[in-house]
């Protein structure tokens, strides 16, 4: 039974939903089940596949096989059994006994055949058609549209034509009706290897091995005359999703049906049970038709291009008025992957990205679904929010891919948690499941590099005088104190820049340094030519990802070869004439000159302070002058004075008149002391 669902995974693209996976090339191509009945057969092409005997309890069966009328072999088989034709290690065909019927005295046998390339890497450009060889039925494959990771099909069958769009490595297969109840499937397989967008396209063509197209059944006794129902199915009770293998309960009127999917093509078959699961009827019911049922009053329903991917197809039950159908509880089955861009990154670098891929791989809706991503140690969340939720999670679907990013704070070799994700079954159950791990996610650091040089001239320093040919120059390189097991550099090569002045080995290897670490080396070099020369260098180095880095440092050492100069300075001393000589020297000088009378002059200012001094006859006459001047207005003072006394005499004796006349001794005594005045005066 589970035959046509091996083949049938990887063949279309379901379209509802937003992702699926990648399907494989069907190892076999199969027909619908063929129903025989003791002694019937089947004519297959050349082969004839003959139901020829069966056990009491009808577990086993008996048939033979014949290939252009002649017997080549008989397979005895039980349930579910296979037998190779002409071998298991080479077969041409696969016939499997699928299901016994006690009631109806029938068997269900599958026959298939390997499905093998016959177009490798085939390139097909928009508009062109493949055809198949000579030999199989006339159809053709158009590319109608190449897209990005996609491309459209459009495939002839002599009696109908079909459309088909398939995603880059994925395929689908088409069926090839042989008769109105029996249909060969997948009988043409195309493979999808690589879509250029409005291009072309690159695929593999897959056909069965016995490709064969004739069929016939032979009927050794009449066929049971179909058992009418009464009543007509009218009411849709079932319009979902039905899996190869589940079985739908139908409750109507105190009977309980059991309707199980058989297969899914093209053709579907199916089985209607009792409640004490006996076989009522096998049908099948082709793509966009129906088939009403002769033992039940169920119809059964399936709309064009029902059958999907994941052994599953579209159906619609019809029964009578008032009946039920329990609905099937399914498990979804939640997968969940983590993922990183990276496993080892750059502090202060690239940011690291975190990939979280959940997907429904089972049958069963997951609804309400939280996604809960993992967020570690000493690492700061970017961008996304961390946490996501979907109302539903239909089977065999994807989320849209979860993305979000963290950025590194400290060096180290950290763990990425599980991601959890919690949603509720069809049953209303809550579940969680988790994802894997990511482990080893290792940040790495460049320590801070630093360089400095000296030239050694009898002591090491940065700035050197020298006469010599050769000097020996010093390099130390040291890195930033840290983690020495994530913050290192590797593969460092010092290159030393040296002036046309200077020869000598500029590429100097130091190889790794570490946090904390400092390496020195040393070499000689040659001067070519005097010069005042700068000497540089610049560091290359890898950091621990790899990624090769360059530093430049200028100026690191100063050489002076020049040497010093011998400066000549012209010393000019005067001689003067001695003393003695001197009257004579101006005398000449004074005669050689056509105006002599400027120098005499300044000559003669200079010696004037050193020459007697000439008599003064005018400044004892002033001073003369002046006495005299000094003894006139004394004398005039003088005069004055007596003046004034005699004038206040006389102004007295007017004053008295009637008194006695002075006494001649009086009078005589004034004037006497009067005259005496005059005389000292």
């Amino acid at each position: 039974m589970r035959r046509m669902a091996l083949m049938l995974i990887g063949l279309l693209l379901l379209s509802t939903a937003p992702a699926v996976k990648s399907v494989s090339v069907p190892e076999y191509a199969g027909l619908s089940l063929i129903e025989l009945g003791l002694k019937d057969s089947v004519v297959f092409g050349a082969y004839e596949i003959k139901f020829t005997d069966v056990d009491p309890y009808w577990t086993k069966a008996a048939l033979d096989i014949y290939e252009n009328g002649v017997k080549k072999g008989t397979a005895v088989l039980g349930l579910g059994d296979s037998y190779y034709y002409p071998s298991s290690t080479n077969p041409l065909l696969r016939i499997t006994l699928k299901w016994t019927q006690v009631d109806k005295k029938t068997i269900l046998i599958a026959i298939d055949s390997p499905l093998i390339k016959i177009a490798s890497g085939k390139k097909l450009n928009e508009g062109e058609s493949y055809t198949l060889p000579t030999g199989f039925p006339s159809i053709k494959i158009k590319l109608v549209d190449a897209y990005s990771s996609s491309a459209k099909f459009t495939i002839y069958l002599p009696y109908t034509t079909i459309t088909k769009t398939v995603n880059e490595n994925d395929g689908f297969g088409i069926a090839y009706k042989l008769t109105d109840g029996v249909s060969y499937y997948p009988y043409v397989f195309v493979f999808l290897k690589d879509s250029v967008d409005n291009n072309y396209v690159t695929v593999d063509i897959y056909v069965p091995k016995y490709a064969a197209t004739k069929l016939e059944i032979k009927k050794a006794t009449a066929e049971e005359t179909p058992t009418e129902t009464v009543v007509e199915p009218t009411e849709l009770v079932y319009n979902d999703i039905l899996y190869v293998g589940e079985i739908l309960t139908i409750n109507y009127n105190s009977t309980t049906y059991k309707l199980r999917l058989n297969s899914i093509g093209y053709y579907s078959s199916l089985s209607l049970f009792d409640k004490n699961n006996k076989p009522l009827e096998t049908f099948t019911v082709r793509s966009g038709s129906s088939y009403t049922s002769k033992k039940a009053p169920i119809r059964v329903e399936i709309p064009p291009d029902g059958f999907e991917l994941y052994n599953r197809t579209h159906i619609k039950i019809y029964a009578p008025s008032g009946a039920e159908v329990p609905p099937i509880i399914r498990e979804a089955k939640i997968k969940v992957d983590l993922s990183t861009n990276v496993k080892e990154m750059l502090l202060n670098g690239e940011e690291l990205i975190v990939f979280v891929n959940v997907e429904n791989q089972g049958r069963g809706k997951a609804f309400d679904v939280k996604v809960i991503a993992p967020l570690p140690n000493n690492f700061e969340l970017k961008s996304g929010i961390g946490t996501w939720s979907l109302k539903t999670l239909d089977s065999f679907t994807k989320m849209p891919i979860l993305v979000y990013t963290l950025k590194p704070t400290q060096v180290g070799k950290y763990d990425l948690g599980k991601v959890k994700v919690e949603y509720y079954n069809e049953a209303g159950q809550k579940k969680i499941v988790t994802s894997n791990e990511v482990k080893g996610i290792v940040v790495y650091s460049i320590p801070e590099i630093s360089l400095s040089a000296e030239a050694f001239n009898g002591t090491w320093s940065n700035y050197i005088t020298t006469e010599e040919k050769s000097i020996k120059l010093r390099f130390k390189i040291s890195a930033a104190k840290g983690n020495p097991e994530f913050e290192f550099i590797k593969n460092a090569t010092l290159q030393v820049i040296l002036p046309d002045s200077i020869d000598g080995e500029t590429t100097i290897k130091i190889g790794d340094i570490k946090a904390g670490e400092e390496k020195i080396v040393e070499g000689q070099y040659i001067i070519l030519k005097q010069a005042v020369s700068i000497i540089g260098a610049k560091l290359k180095y890898q950091d621990p990802l790899g990624n090769w880095h360059e530093k430049y440092f200028g100026n690191l050492v100063i050489v002076n070869s020049i040497p010093p100069k011998v400066i000549v300075k012209e010393n000019i001393v005067k001689v003067y004439p001695k003393p003695e000589e001197l009257p004579g020297y101006i005398k000449k000088t004074l005669s050689t000159l056509k105006d002599p009378m400027p120098l005499a002059q300044a000559i003669e200012n200079v010696t004037v302070n050193y020459l007697p001094k000439k008599p003064d006859y005018r400044t004892p006459l002033i001073v003369t002058l002046l006495i005299l001047v000094v003894v006139l207005g004394a004398m005039t003072v003088n005069y004055k004075n007596k003046y004034e006394i005699v004038k206040d005499k006389l102004e007295r004796r007017k004053k008295r008149p009637g008194g006695l006349p002075k006494k001649e001794e009086e009078e005589q005594e004034v004037k006497t002391s009067e005259v005496e005045k005059e005389e000292v005066l």
